[in-house]
């Protein structure tokens, strides 16, 4: 059986799978390491297809798949119930694992989450974003610079793309783009009781707490919202004290 690359770290009998943004893979959750709490938590640290450890998995890159293939590995690991992390792309992905298997799913944290609605765009902002995944560097470090509020100095957008085209394929990287933008799975989720924090970055440009306001916490009745003060689109490298401060909060309050 064909399973998704990971890592187990930890050791604690609450079980966490994480599971990462469009722009990096698993070990974008790196910076939060020294501050989880690995005698109470096992952390799963997830690589999607075309990225990380699986980067040489091709696929559909569809929710579907991604939520089939997330499920999978939790069978070969025997995790019964669990929780997850997800971030921006794999927040959808979180919420559709919620409605394929609700009675697993113990909490969810959606960072910086896109919507279940999708996040679609006008076609001239497609064009930029699949020039940006494919091959366009420019583009991609601009993406960057407007997700986290043009507050960082050019080179951290640099090597936020240079590791992104290192540990991902452009197949990988246009297909969750059509993920993330093209999938709408609202009419399954309203009402979907699965216990949930929402966090939205400060200066995140797409993220926005009204935009939050009118999906998840208009459809989940278990949603709470937080804002992560001082970050923009990326907090697990932006923030990592304050989010694995506010995973572990919420995980132990389940």
């Amino acid at each position: 059986m064909e399973l998704l690359g990971h890592q187990l770290v930890g050791s604690g009998e609450e079980k966490v799978l994480f599971l990462h943004n469009w722009m990096s893979d698993s070990t974008s959750y790196d910076p939060l390491l020294p501050y989880l709490d690995l005698e109470r938590f096992t952390c799963l640290f997830v690589d999607l297809r075309g990225y990380g450890r699986s980067k040489e998995l091709r696929g559909t890159y569809s929710v579907e798949e991604a939520s089939s293939d997330a499920i999978k590995l939790a069978n070969a690991l025997a995790w019964d119930q669990f929780h997850i992390v997800g971030h921006s792309m794999s927040g959808m992905i979180a919420q559709r694992i919620a409605v394929d298997h609700v009675a697993r799913i113990k909490s969810i944290v959606a960072v910086t989450p896109a919507p279940p609605c999708g996040t679609p765009a006008p076609q001239e902002v497609m064009d930029f974003l699949e020039e940006a995944a494919s091959m366009n560097d420019h583009y991609a470090s601009e993406g960057v610079q407007r997700l986290t509020g043009y507050r960082y100095c050019p080179y951290f957008a640099q090597k936020m793309v240079s590791y992104w085209r290192k540990c991902s394929t452009a197949e990988a990287r246009v297909g969750y783009l059509h993920l993330f933008a093209n999938t709408d799975f609202s009419h399954l989720v309203q009402g979907l009781t699965t216990s949930m924090l929402v966090i939205f970055g400060e200066h995140d440009f797409t993220g926005t707490e009204e935009l939050m306001r009118k999906t998840f916490l208009k459809w989940y009745p278990n949603a709470r919202l937080e804002c992560c003060e001082g970050a923009g689109h990326f907090p697990p490298q932006e923030t990592p004290v304050y989010l694995a401060s506010a995973i572990e909060k919420f995980i132990c309050l389940k």
